[in-house]
């Protein structure tokens, strides 16, 4: 008796020839006709998978960074000031380790995708403005000085 499985991943690549995406289980491109591997294909979809993935983190990234502001204006909001200043050291330093981690995980990824240079230099912004708040704001958890620089 089969079954239908909600898990089942489709396997996307750009054709070699035409660079249109197409699924791994074809045996000729539908736009350009070429001849498709199927090892080649499954190569090319695992490399699509993991640039996809490495945009995505990228986005995360720059999301994580933009939440600093909100979670330091709340640090002056009477009753939600802890929650604030939790968040805002939290967010500071998660920042800096996902950075690191996108730099590990996709950081000798070779590839031509003008969406992977974006997030490259997203997460090349992101490390800078991190590092800049890290170095010079300054939150004191039980002082009356919240900001040093």
């Amino acid at each position: 008796m089969g079954s239908l499985s909600l898990s089942s991943q489709v396997h996307v690549f750009p054709c070699p020839n035409c660079r249109e995406t197409i699924n791994t289980s074809m045996q000729q491109c539908p736009f350009c006709s070429t001849a498709i591997d199927g090892a080649a294909a499954e190569t090319a979809a695992a490399e699509t998978s993991r640039i996809s993935q490495a945009c995505s983190d990228a986005s995360y990234l720059k999301i994580m960074l933009g939440m600093l502001l909100p979670f330091g204006i709340l640090i002056f909001v009477p009753l939600l000031g802890m929650i604030g200043l939790f968040g805002f050291v939290f967010i500071k330093y998660a920042t800096l380790v996902m950075t690191i981690r996108w730099w590990v995980k996709y950081g000798k990824l070779k590839t031509t995708d003008p969406d992977f240079s974006k997030a490259r230099g997203t997460t090349i912004w992101v490390a800078a403005i991190d590092v800049l708040v890290i170095a010079f704001l300054r939150v004191h958890i039980f002082g009356a000085n919240v900001w040093s620089f």
